[in-house]
């Protein structure tokens, strides 16, 4: 006889959504912070339009990502560093998109709980592509999903020169941190 928890999580997994999902631009944050010597800085992103497939695969769940952000919408609240981080840093007149391709995948048995997922795949910054892998904490809600997780990437992976100022010089890897809700499209 299955114990009831084995069997709601078997309930459950039946119910996970699939199909095509895009952000809810309200409910999603997107934030990055960059350490410096002076303590560090905070920014988000504005602009991001994504586009995941959600799949079930051999008794197991997947997606494919595709995620589109406008580089030009970075925004740390201090107008002097975001105009010379699109200019200087991230080249935006030639580079206005950062974009990731890639895969996630359930580590566990999906649920209404939240389960782990890993999201694999390239993320591009100005013209330098690089693997990147990102742990996700996912829940499945009844139409739709909503997703947390932390990436780690070095500007200098990315071509990217260490921001130095006067007595200001940031450190090398920035934190990325996702919280979103996904939408049926």
């Amino acid at each position: 006889m299955m114990r009831p928890v084995l069997m709601a999580l078997l309930a459950a997994a039946s119910l996970i959504p699939l199909g095509t999902f895009g952000l809810d631009g309200e409910r999603s944050r997107v934030e990055f912070h960059v350490r410096d010597n002076r303590g560090g800085f905070t920014g988000t992103v504005r602009d991001v339009d994504a586009r995941i497939v959600v799949r079930e695969q051999d008794e197991r769940f997947a997606a494919q990502v595709e995620v589109r952000v406008d580089a030009r919408t970075l925004t740390t609240g201090n107008g002097v560093r975001d105009r010379q981080m699109r200019r200087d840093f991230l080249l935006t007149d030639r580079f206005p998109a950062i974009t990731f391709r890639g895969a996630a995948a359930a580590l566990a048995r999906p649920g209404a709980l939240p389960f782990p997922a890993s999201l694999r795949g390239d993320l591009t910054i100005k013209d330098v592509t690089r693997e990147v892998e990102i742990p996700l904490r996912v829940t499945a809600l009844a139409d739709s999903y909503l997703a947390e997780g932390q990436v780690t990437v070095r500007l200098s992976d990315f071509r990217i020169p260490i921001p130095r100022f006067l007595v200001f010089v940031a450190e090398d890897p920035v934190q990325i941190t996702l919280r979103l809700r996904l939408l049926p499209r």
